[in-house]
């Protein structure tokens, strides 16, 4: 069973193959191989960074990612 969070990560893949023009599943596949190069950063700060982004496996997923960052969008917009 989906939660809204989840629904919404679902949505926002789905938002983006239409626009695009290209399948869900290569959408995941973009978003993963930026997500690889990012988190390969040597520096400190940003390694500190991934390691708050909560998951459910060992491994940050696309869906994972696009929770984080919309509930941290939501948080700063609730803060104005």
């Amino acid at each position: 069973e989906m939660n809204y969070h989840e629904l919404n990560a679902e949505a926002a893949l789905r938002e983006v193959a239409r626009r695009n023009h290209i399948s869900v599943e290569e959408v995941r596949k973009e978003i993963k191989l930026a997500m690889l190069a990012a988190m390969c950063s040597s520096d400190p700060a940003i390694q500190e960074k991934w390691k708050d982004i909560p998951c459910e496996g060992d491994t940050i997923t696309p869906e994972d990612l696009i929770r984080y960052i919309a509930k941290r969008v939501q948080e700063r917009y609730a803060e104005k």
